[in-house]
């Protein structure tokens, strides 16, 4: 079952509340924030250098709540592109067709509602009755990408002349309609702030990669469709979901307005990047504000749940909303800047608009310990919690104007048969890969086929260590003490971007161990393989 990913204030505060961890390392933080200075200069600018950011304005009235727009100065990409011409599918619990600030961006004659066959995206009558605040989640993540500027209404989005598309799969929730959304060829990008059902769980999702890979083939004419996913929000390793390592997606993890990652988005070695996301009280006006379903019956500012800063409006009218946060935020976001980046550059392939995101975004608070950032073989910094970084929209339009594209795709595949057990004599196993071949690296998928006689895997560690010496952690200890893992690890896989422009040439290693092992379970290590993808 897949569900959609909202953050709430309550389990964001429950994990902070149990952390049992040193904050002390964020002294003041809050007194900084992030914007276009933050970005240009590696140093986190204070509240009246980002006041001046936000002081860019548009004729809507509530773009003067919209910091992700204003301190990282998508306007000024504005002066040149605006995402025309580019469709932009949001495969989610719909799109209201009537909103005013979405109908003039909506192509109703690629929209499809699964559950009745209508070209009308608005969640249907079950929806409403069922799930009336989260049915307004796709409408919420239509206007982070394209609401429409300059109307004299609402908000703006990143790119507001961007062509809409809603695939409103939630109304029937079948695997199948997942798998149609995902390989639809009429769309330029795909928006996807969903995920599995549990963070606690292994993961996998064969209907939605088969819709993405035949998007990846034969989308935007044989250049890929852009796969665009949120990490997700129960503060857990990412690497947990087959589907958000694969290397045809962009796995987006969050950021909120004073750089720092939010305890909840989840995290793991195949993060790409982190973008804008809503802080954990909606009533610091540092929420993303985006369309609502409209009236206040529906949506996230409806059935009383409603965001104060608009409340306090004399046109409050329950159509728009300041808490639209969490990873399913920041992934819109992106899909935004993505379209700039088509626009600016039809010719970029799903693996450059990849590559261009990672080598533009911007590594911050390094010198804070607790998110592991460490520098690759190829000397690029990498963290567990903002991949490669911030967005940096504006170098990443930048890049993508002039870049050539990358050289066609390589890929090394090799495997190690031999079988290893795993016990209480021997708690940890080392199996060795010899590559030959050399390529740059853009992805890792792991391979491994093991067998544990236990089914709570949380104890496990998994690492993968490149002939350069670069350690990627890819099953380690939790963060919260509550946390558990599920699942078999019998002909599995995960992913690393770690290794990003290191070369393949010579010995990895994959070490398994569980230094915790006692006498009554025991593993078998039947066969590691790694499939790597470069150029």
């Amino acid at each position: 079952m897949k569900k959609l990913l909202l953050k709430t204030v309550f389990s964001t505060l429950t994990i902070i509340n149990f952390t049992g961890c040193d904050n002390s390392s964020l002294t003041n933080i809050n007194d900084h924030y992030l914007d276009e200075e933050t970005l240009s200069n590696n140093i986190l600018t204070d509240k009246n250098t980002s006041e001046k950011n936000r002081s860019l304005t548009t004729s809507d009235p509530l773009f003067q709540y919209q910091w992700h727009l204003s301190a990282l100065r998508v306007l000024d990409i504005w002066e040149k592109y605006t995402g025309r011409g580019i469709k932009v599918a949001i495969v989610d619990s719909g799109i209201e067709k009537n909103h005013p600030d979405l109908i003039d961006n909506l192509n109703l004659n690629l929209s499809y509602r699964y559950s009745d066959g209508s070209s009308d995206p608005t969640p249907d009558a079950n929806q409403l009755a069922y799930l009336p605040a989260d049915s307004g989640h796709g409408t919420s993540c239509a206007g982070i990408i394209g609401a429409v500027t300059n109307n004299n209404l609402g908000v703006a989005g990143v790119a507001p002349d961007v062509e809409l598309v809603g695939f409103n799969t939630f109304s029937s929730g079948l695997d199948a309609d997942f798998e149609d959304a995902l390989g639809n060829l009429n769309v330029d990008i795909s928006n996807n702030s969903w995920g599995g059902e549990s963070a606690s769980i292994l993961y996998d999702d064969p209907w939605s990669l088969d819709g993405i890979e035949q998007g990846i083939k034969k989308g935007r004419n044989g250049k890929g469709i852009i796969y665009v996913f949120a990490s997700g929000n129960e503060g857990g390793n990412s690497n947990y979901s087959i589907l958000h390592g694969s290397k045809y997606i962009l796995n987006i993890g969050a950021v909120t307005y004073n750089a720092q990652v939010p305890f909840y988005s989840n995290y793991g070695d195949n993060i790409l990047i982190v973008a804008p996301a809503g802080d954990i009280d909606p009533s610091s006006g540092f929420g993303i504000f985006t369309t609502d379903l409209m009236g206040k019956k529906y949506g996230f500012d409806g059935q009383d749940s409603y965001t104060q800063l608009l409340k306090d409006r004399k046109d409050y009218n329950g159509d728009y909303t300041g808490q639209m946060n969490g990873t399913s935020s920041a992934t819109p976001f992106v899909s935004g800047i993505v379209a700039l980046m088509l626009e600016a550059n039809p010719e970029l392939t799903y693996r450059d608009v990849k590559y261009i995101l990672a080598k533009t975004a911007k590594p911050l608070n390094k010198d804070l310990r607790i998110y592991n950032w460490e520098k690759n073989g190829a000397g690029i910094d990498y963290s567990p919690y903002y991949g490669f970084g911030v967005i940096y929209p504006k170098k990443a339009i930048e890049m993508a104007e002039t870049f050539a594209g990358l050289p066609e795709e390589k890929i090394i595949i090799k495997e190690n048969n031999k079988s290893k057990d795993l016990n209480i004599n021997n708690p940890e196993i080392v199996a060795e890969i010899n590559i030959d071949e050399n390529i740059s690296i853009e992805h890792v998928k792991l391979n491994i086929d093991f067998f544990y006689s236990s089914n709570n895997i949380e104890t496990l560690r998994l690492k993968i260590i490149s002939p350069s010496g670069t350690t990627s952690n890819i099953l380690f200890e939790l963060k919260y003490h509550f946390q558990t893992l599920e699942g078999s690890l019998r002909k599995w896989s995960f992913a690393s971007l770690k290794f990003l422009d290191e070369y393949s040439k010579g010995t990895w290693k994959i070490v398994l161990d569980n230094k915790n092992i006692d006498g009554k379970i025991s593993g078998k290590l039947y066969s590691v393989g790694l499939e790597i993808s470069g150029h």
